[in-house]
């Protein structure tokens, strides 16, 4: 079971508690980002910040989108053609915060406004149900690691 300084030594980690965060993030990363193609492909959020603005294809593109894309989905916009967008996403990882992004680079085109009008720019992100989602995950994660190094410790 190990000395109480054998387990206060393991669980001072927690000191530093923005860094042991970012690895929970880190570790989670495939989770956050699959919420966030969620949203967009099967609840239609194309701008976290309004979540409950859901955009449609104008019916020439539902045409086009049907002829072409790879996700023929059209009962809303879901910036999901080929996939590669979505393929692309990644996480970023900063001191205090984290945000998400593509590598494809039709995501500079969505994000700047010049295709879309600007109502893509905030596409990428988590709306705040997902944020209270991640926050239960993290906790539950936070406490499991906890009680792993007091306990073994």
């Amino acid at each position: 079971m190990g000395s109480l300084q054998q387990k206060y030594a393991k669980v001072r980690k927690y000191k530093n508690f923005p860094r042991v965060l970012n690895a929970l993030i880190k570790d989670n990363e495939l989770e956050i980002l699959a919420m966030n193609r969620d949203q967009m492909y099967e609840d239609g959020i194309v701008d976290v910040l309004r979540p409950t603005q859901i955009y449609d294809y104008k019916p020439s593109t539902i045409r086009q989108k049907k002829r072409r894309a790879k996700y023929k989905r059209t009962d809303h916009i879901t910036l999901r053609w080929t996939g590669s967008l979505y393929d692309k996403m990644k996480l970023v990882i900063q001191a205090a915060q984290f945000y998400i992004t593509s590598k494809d680079s039709k995501w500079s085109k969505f994000s700047s406004g010049e295709w879309g009008q600007g109502r893509f720019e905030n596409a990428l992100g988590l709306t705040p149900k997902n944020v209270g989602e991640l926050r239960q995950l993290l906790k539950s994660d936070l406490i499991v690691q906890f009680k792993d190094a007091w306990q073994n410790g």
